[in-house]
């Protein structure tokens, strides 16, 4: 059964309406694009609100220079849909961010709400969208400062509450150190697991402000016998990692055993951190480049995909940080399909939905043995910081 997703492309502004499935969706993960647009579905009792934060990425611009046209629709297929009732629509532009929610009804069949976010100056559209299923198990979030968290991430010690559940609710904490993701190459496929085991458990009243010490993931649910709720991730060093600490783990798919177990051991110190970077790379000005290119990649692989665990350990996280941004990039309602066409690599990747009450849009590499050459060749490259 499907969920929800999220999605996003860009157009010229003509007017075209265009099938939604057919579009090349890589400007979804471009961190050099102008906005971003986080749309968050919460269940209520009278059907879901769609809370919206949109943000441009140059805070000199101003948020009123955009719009954003709001409908519904019922297939993926349909090219245009039905008009969201103004009134729903409450919200607040302040500089350059614009701020609001949508109240849909419930509907036994899935609903597809769409934004086109609209730029005349720039004459461009980015249309978004998120399907609505009525078993999509969120039913709640966090706030902070009165603002909604759009991200599944917080930084440890962030006072929050929860928002959009009535009464007390049971907090789950797992303290497991999920596994990085396996080369594309690996047999088999490593699907979320249905249960982890719960670390510890404790109660948050309605409107409390809480935080959270521990790193690791949680989980919010009215009791713990529930099947909807929903989980975020409390971190330290994140989505930019800044200490020696934090730089280690993200190496492990390009270095050897031994190099890893080398730089795990360095623990924090960066004259140790650095001789094994020099090693891997032949040069100092190559170890510049690798760690500077490298954990950029880390960040957006964090920022754009962390899931239950973090996003630079997701299959769709280490792709991304080993092989950019894809030259191509579809979506279907189970899968999602990246192209490469650049020189350096040439290859096709799909990840396949496999949704769980930790995160229902997660997605997980189809691997395969043809992969191990094309990934070999990519390490190399990164290895010796050329990118």
């Amino acid at each position: 059964m499907r969920y929800a997703f999220f999605l996003v492309f860009v157009v010229t502004l003509t007017g075209h309406s265009q099938v939604l499935r057919d579009i090349n969706y890589a400007f979804q993960y471009d961190p050099n694009e102008p906005l971003t647009l986080g749309i968050h579905i919460v269940r209520t009792s009278a059907g879901w609100t769609a809370y919206y934060n949109l943000e441009l990425q140059d805070t000199t611009q101003l948020a009123n220079l955009y719009r954003i046209q709001w409908d519904t629709r019922t297939t993926l297929e349909e090219k245009q849909g039905i008009p969201v009732d103004p009134s729903t629509n409450e919200f607040v532009a302040e500089k350059n961010k614009i701020e609001g929610r949508i109240n849909l009804p419930a509907s036994p069949t899935p609903q597809i709400l769409t934004a086109k976010v609209l730029n005349n100056t720039l004459k461009r559209v980015w249309v978004f969208y998120k399907i609505i299923e009525s078993n999509y198990p969120k039913n709640g979030t966090l706030i902070s400062s009165g603002k909604l968290i759009h991200k599944p991430f917080i930084q440890s010690h962030t006072p929050v509450s929860l928002f959009g559940v009535d009464g007390p609710s049971v907090v789950s904490y797992y303290k497991d150190d999920f596994p990085a993701a396996l080369p594309a190459f690996s047999e088999g496929m490593g699907k979320v697991a249905r249960s982890i085991r719960v670390d510890s458990t404790f109660t948050i009243a309605a409107g409390e402000t809480v935080s959270f010490a521990n790193k690791g993931l949680y989980l919010v649910q009215k009791d713990t016998s529930a099947t909807d709720g929903f989980a975020f991730r409390v971190e330290d060093d994140y989505p930019k990692l800044k200490k020696i600490e934090s730089l280690a783990d993200p190496l492990i798919y390009i270095c050897t055993r031994q190099e890893f177990e080398k730089v795990k051991a360095a623990k924090g110190d960066k004259k140790a951190f650095d001789r094994v970077i020099l090693g891997i790379t032949g040069n100092s000005e190559r170890a510049r480049e690798l760690i500077r290119n490298y954990y950029r990649r880390v960040e957006w692989a964090n920022f754009y995909f962390t899931s239950y665990k973090e996003g630079w350990k997701t299959d769709r996280g280490m792709i991304y940080m080993l092989f950019g941004l894809p030259d191509e990039l579809y979506k279907f309602t189970d899968r999602e399909v990246w192209v490469y066409k650049s020189s350096s690599v040439d290859a096709k990747f799909s990840f396949v939905k496999s949704s769980t009450i930790f995160d229902p849009d997660n997605y997980v590499l189809v691997r395969e043995k043809k992969f191990q050459e094309t990934w070999y060749e990519k390490i190399d490259l990164w290895r010796n910081a050329r990118f």
